[in-house]
């Protein structure tokens, strides 16, 4: 006698059939456009800085020997900040010190040069006044046949020789004066400009400020145009980084709301107050200055921060979510297999705003799922 079959069902089959069931009997909520405030922003990132704002570099190669400020300092147009040194141009400086001691040396009325001349001019002024004498004695005894024409002639030429050479002796001595005193002048000139360089080794501060950074330390070989530190002053801005496909919506004057990294809890309001009309080729974007409306204390400089600048806000506007429009202008409604057309305005990565084409009382299907 065959025993009845019992009816059984495997425990993981049950389960399934279960869930089938009920999520088949889910109901899934209508997409309809709806009514919200919708805001067109352009991102933006950046850092703080201070309206006047510039960096120290140095103008020649040397070791940092010697630092008159630190970080926070207050410093005036003009300030020593930074000194460097160089054993080459110390050397040099007083090389040209040198040389302009024994320029002065040469030009003085006493110098061995300008002395031994003096004497040789003597000499040939008491040899022409001799020679003069003679040349006129020669002269009236030659009228009487006293002397022969040969020594007469020989006197003369021994007068006209000695005169001949007292003008060189004074040329020579006008001449080497005038040239000693351009060595000294080209003495001065050549210790003005080693001063001058000298000056160099100073580091400056260009206009008065706060020492904001420094980048280098005692003992650090530094080359020509090294940053050494930055001096800023003034109200503290926001320098926003934009991207090329959205400088062209950038205006002045329109609002900012900032987020500083280091309180991104907080939401500083500011104004865009500046754009920069060229591209920077080192942040690879464009730059715009934004001014806080809401200022507030202990803002450090070099602080990260992202922004958003408002392009556009409507409030209370007929929107869809974004993911359901169909190549930017068009949607599907339900039923319906063919796409509708609609005009857009503001449209964000969440929702777009529906200028015309559905009023509200639509229902949509999802191309895809958002």
């Amino acid at each position: 006698m065959n025993k009845p079959m019992k009816n059984f069902t495997h425990p993981f089959l049950l389960s399934f059939l279960i869930l089938f069931f009920l999520a088949s009997c889910k109901q899934v909520p209508d997409l309809k456009p709806e009514h919200r405030d919708i805001v067109d922003a352009v991102f933006a990132s950046g850092h703080l800085e201070n309206k006047y704002q510039y960096s120290v570099n140095a103008n020649v190669d040397g070791f940092l020997t010697k630092a008159w400020v630190v970080e926070g300092d207050q410093v005036k147009e003009n300030q020593n900040l930074f000194y460097l040194s160089n054993d080459v141009q110390q050397s040099q400086v007083r090389n040209a010190v040198t040389n302009l001691e024994f320029a002065n040396n040469n030009a003085s009325p006493n110098s061995p040069q300008l002395e031994q001349l003096k004497l040789q001019i003597i000499q040939a002024r008491q040899k022409k006044t001799v020679d003069s004498t003679n040349f006129e004695r020669y002269s009236r005894l030659v009228k009487t046949q006293a002397v022969s024409k040969a020594d007469y002639d020989n006197a003369r030429i021994q007068y006209l020789a000695s005169t001949s050479n007292l003008g060189v002796l004074e040329n020579n001595f006008r001449d080497l004066k005038h040239t000693l005193k351009l060595n000294v002048d080209n003495a001065k000139t050549q210790l003005d400009i080693q001063k001058e360089t000298n000056n160099y080794y100073f580091v400056r501060a260009g206009s008065p400020g706060t020492i904001l950074s420094i980048n280098k330390k005692i003992g650090d070989y530094i080359k020509k145009g090294d940053l050494i530190g930055q001096i800023g002053s003034g109200i503290t801005l926001a320098k926003l980084y934009i991207a090329e496909d959205d400088i062209h919506r950038v205006r002045l004057g329109q609002k900012v709301l900032i987020s500083l990294n280091s309180n991104k809890d907080s939401i500083l309001h500011g104004t865009i107050s500046k754009l920069y009309p060229a591209f920077d080729t080192n942040d690879q974007s464009f730059v715009a200055d934004a001014t806080f409306n809401d200022y507030r204390g202990n803002m450090i400089n070099g602080t990260q921060l992202q922004a958003n600048i408002i392009i556009e806000e409507k409030k209370n506007v007929l929107v869809i979510p974004s993911y359901c429009l169909i190549g930017g202008n068009y949607v599907l409604l339900k039923g319906k297999k063919e796409k509708h057309a609609v005009k857009t305005g503001i449209r964000t990565l969440e929702y777009t705003e529906i200028l015309s084409g559905l009023d509200g009382s639509e229902i949509l299907s999802s191309p895809k799922q958002p």
